[in-house]
């Protein structure tokens, strides 16, 4: 056999393997497609043409020999065109691949973690919890006797009603050691800032609960339905318990293309669902679960949350990085940490988003004024992720920002169903924002009796005049 006829061989042998090839990345791209389900039947049934037709063209010229010298040069340039779209759908299954773990991961959470902590003094000998055998150690009345249980440590344990005797009956060495959840932690960390550099943690203590699920599901193609923002203060662990400083409710129909957000201030005076005696600040719902917090705003709104969306300061930096940032307007200038936010509108990024939307002490009137820099965070983000550009040249980098770093109770054909319908319709949606409002005070609460805090007094018109909007959109009845 000569150079020339082994060179043919070679060629053809090529263009079989890369035609089974071919075949076989096409089967797996369409079956993945069909997985995610996102892609309206009409246009996935398109997709399925193009592609089989495509396959067919391309694997002729791959496969049958020709003599003819031009159809043989045709037959090269397809095999390199092969070889290009073999390459693509290789990138397309990867990517799709990682569309389907994002969906598992932000999947319907079924728990939360709470921490707790044993802590001593910093200049305490004391280095592991083993070395407190049969030492005083504190725990407020209230704690879990889970975690009590859990320690399995022979210790003089001590009850204490009182928060603020729990620290400083460590301060002044009345006890070795004392047992705080994140509540408290929370608590002694705003009111000394000296309280970490004072204490040392010898032990972290996870506890975990299931979580109910008290969803109300609902068509939410066709059906308006409320989802609840829900943004608490922390970094890393999007399952961990802790206050909820940021309270939106999203009101969507999909019938008339509009959006609701109404905002409601983290330091509302209410009775948190359940619980009798001292109201509470709302923030402090979520120290007790989502669920404390979804049927917390229910009371206060009278109306159902089918589906919530919990967020973290992590979930807003890297997403707002990865979009590119986003453009807010400032009415003032404030200067937030490294954060130079000048009147006018101004392109942030993600670090200085969440500055923009946690600061307050700047402000005349303060959360109000949070209140409304959330809902702008909050358009901003929705504007530019709706961006088609925003979409097509950083949808991994989206994913990856996405990725672990929020929870819904929204399962995935909830999900896939209305990205499916979105995608069809090709919708704009108007938004309109509103803010339930009070006035300032001070009083206990349920999560620290016998300490006057700053809370908001509700006033009742505005939370009335949000029941009416929200009660018109559900009914299908414009607000806008």
């Amino acid at each position: 056999m000569d150079k020339k006829e082994n060179k043919k061989k070679k060629v053809s042998i090529l263009g079989i393997i890369l035609g089974i090839l071919l075949l076989l990345m096409t089967v797996s791209l369409i079956v993945i497609i069909k997985i995610l389900d996102i892609i309206p039947n009409n246009y996935f049934t398109m997709l399925i043409v193009i592609l089989t037709i495509l396959g067919i063209i391309l694997n002729f010229f791959l496969i049958y020999n020709f003599k003819n010298k031009f159809l043989k040069f045709i037959k090269v340039f397809f095999i390199i065109v092969s070889i290009i779209i073999i390459i693509a759908y290789s990138f397309g299954i990867y990517y799709l691949n990682k569309t389907i773990n994002l969906f598992e991961n932000i999947s319907i959470i079924k728990e939360e973690v709470t921490n707790y902590y044993i802590v001593v003094l910093d200049t305490s000998i004391y280095q592991e919890p083993s070395d407190l055998y049969e030492k005083k150690l504190a725990y407020y009345e209230k704690t879990d006797e889970k975690v009590i249980n859990s320690l399995k440590l022979s210790l003089d344990y001590i009850t204490e009603i009182d928060i603020e005797k729990l620290k400083e009956s460590l301060y002044n060495q009345e006890v070795d050691a004392i047992l705080i959840s994140d509540i408290i932690k929370n608590k002694y960390e705003e009111d000394d800032e000296n309280f970490n550099n004072n204490i040392r943690i010898i032990k972290t203590i996870e506890i975990k609960k299931e979580i109910e699920d008290i969803t109300k599901r609902v068509s939410i193609k066709n059906t308006p339905f409320n989802v609840l923002i829900s943004g608490i203060d922390t970094y890393g662990d999007i399952n961990k318990t802790s206050r909820n400083d940021v309270n939106i409710v999203a009101t969507i129909n999909p019938n008339t293309n509009e959006i609701l957000l109404t905002s409601i201030p983290r330091d509302y005076y209410v009775q948190l669902h359940g619980t009798t005696g001292y109201k509470d600040k709302l923030t402090h719902a979520s120290y007790y679960g989502i669920n404390m917090a979804v049927e917390t705003i229910e009371d206060i709104l009278d109306t159902d949350i089918n589906y919530y969306v919990k967020v973290n300061f992590t979930t807003v930096v890297d997403l707002v990085n990865e979009i590119g940032g986003v453009e807010v307007y400032a009415d003032q200038n404030v200067n937030i940490g490294t954060c130079k936010i000048k009147e006018g509108y101004n392109n942030l990024d993600g670090k200085c988003a969440l500055a923009f939307s946690r600061e307050r002490h700047s402000y005349a009137d303060g959360d109000r004024h949070r209140g409304r820099n959330q809902q702008q965070v909050i358009i901003a983000i929705f504007n530019k992720l709706t961006s088609t550009t925003t979409l097509l040249t950083e949808y991994t980098n989206i994913l990856s920002a996405l990725d672990g770093k929020f929870a819904t109770n929204m399962d995935t054909k909830e999900i896939t169903n209305y990205i499916k319908y979105e995608i069809n319709d090709l919708k704009n949606y108007t938004i309109k924002t509103i803010q339930l409002d009070g006035y300032g005070s001070m009083g206990e609460t349920y999560s620290y009796p016998g300490q006057n805090l700053w809370i908001m007094i509700p006033y009742e018109d505005t939370i009335t005049n949000a029941k009416n909007l929200i009660t018109k959109m559900l009914n299908n009845e414009s607000v806008n």
